[in-house]
């Protein structure tokens, strides 16, 4: 099992002793237990390390417009919050979100607050166990009575959008949930309603707000997507009731049906097979003990690490990406692609089995 992201929900949010166990007993090797899996370390740190390196001082820059990405930087700290061994690397990170987080939350440009990017910061300020500096509040504002994440908005400006979604809500179950919030239960809620009848999730809200019906089965436009299942069975399986529960475990029945033979997840956009799908599904899949999808997710995941040059350890989005990566290194266009893959696919390569890839030499 993975490390868990820190959720509770006090009444609604519990950690089984299992998985804590799993998280906090097992060395690397699974040499603590005799019936534990051998797992591959090496891959992962490979990755965690080049990561570390992407964001010095906890903040990554991107070279390409020149500006700080707090939002890569919180998707960094909190990949590196789920390996071993990058409690000083989080707590970098979070520190230095937290400097910012106003620029990270209000980014303007219409927006006022943006819900997601206020859940997610918290998100990482629990996983650092750093102090909460006013995110809990700003977040429990962006929650309506009916539990759906909003943006506020700039009401001068017409051109403003509420770009609040189903990762968005699942950032703000874990941190609600963590936080023992009165929200909490509400914010759950509404993420469940996000499922279709198939067991997916789809990425956005209902148009209206205000419309009586705000569940996926409503929408005739909804579409399968794997990265918002992902993060919400994710979310839903720390929420101690039989409804979450259900939900968490037909996310994860259709994760595990719409897996390629090859272990991958395609992107509801091109449905091509990449690194960021795979290793988010990988990711929960570990989580829900599914440990045959989630090593065969792995695998793939681990076959698009770049081993070749300076960014040996960033992660290619796709088979494309890889051959470039090894071949021509990555530039200030590009990097950011390898980083984000890098982040969300890190979790996933703590279910690498030893031996499960053939590294050819540069």
């Amino acid at each position: 099992m993975n490390k868990t992201i820190r959720g509770g929900i006090a009444a609604l949010v519990a950690l089984s002793a299992l998985s804590l166990a799993a998280c906090g007993g097992e060395d690397a090797d699974g040499a603590d237990g005799a019936d534990e899996k051998a797992y591959d370390t090496k891959t992962a740190a490979s990755v965690a390390d080049w990561l570390v390196a992407q964001a010095p001082d906890g903040v990554a820059r991107n070279a390409q417009y020149g500006t700080d990405d707090f939002g890569l930087s919180a998707d960094i700290g909190i990949a590196l919050a789920q390996v071993d061994g990058h409690d000083a690397d989080v707590e970098t990170i979070a520190k230095a979100v937290t400097k910012n987080q106003k620029a990270y939350t209000s980014p303007g440009f219409g927006t006022v607050t943006s819900a997601g990017s206020t859940a997610k910061a918290l998100v990482l300020q629990q996983e650092a166990d750093v102090a909460d500096s006013g995110l809990l509040e700003q977040l429990e504002q962006a929650v309506s009575e009916t539990g759906r994440i909003a943006d506020e908005l700039d009401p001068k400006n017409k051109k403003a959008a509420d770009y609040a979604n189903t990762i968005g809500q699942s950032y703000a179950v874990m941190a609600l949930g963590e936080a023992e919030s009165a929200k909490a239960k509400a914010a759950a809620d509404f993420l469940g309603e996000q499922q279709c009848s198939d067991g997916w999730f789809r990425i956005t809200f209902a148009p209206d707000p205000a419309a009586a019906d705000q569940g996926c089965d409503a929408d005739p436009k909804a579409v399968p997507d794997v990265d918002a299942t992902a993060f919400a069975v994710l979310a839903l399986q720390e929420v101690d009731s039989t409804e979450a529960e259900k939900a968490a475990a037909a996310g994860v029945r259709w994760l595990t049906s719409t897996q390629a033979k090859d272990g991958s997840f395609s992107s509801a956009t091109g449905n091509v097979p990449n690194s960021n799908s795979t290793g988010l599904a990988g990711w929960a899949l570990a989580e829900a003990d599914e440990d045959a999808a989630a090593e065969k997710a792995a695998t793939w995941v681990a076959e698009h690490v770049v081993t070749c040059g300076d960014d040996a350890g960033a992660v290619a989005f796709d088979d494309a990406a890889l051959t470039d990566g090894n071949e021509k290194g990555l530039t200030k266009e590009s990097e950011g692609m390898y980083r984000l893959a890098a982040a969300q696919a890190l979790p996933s390569l703590e279910q690498l089995p030893k031996g499960a890839t053939e590294k050819s030499s540069c």
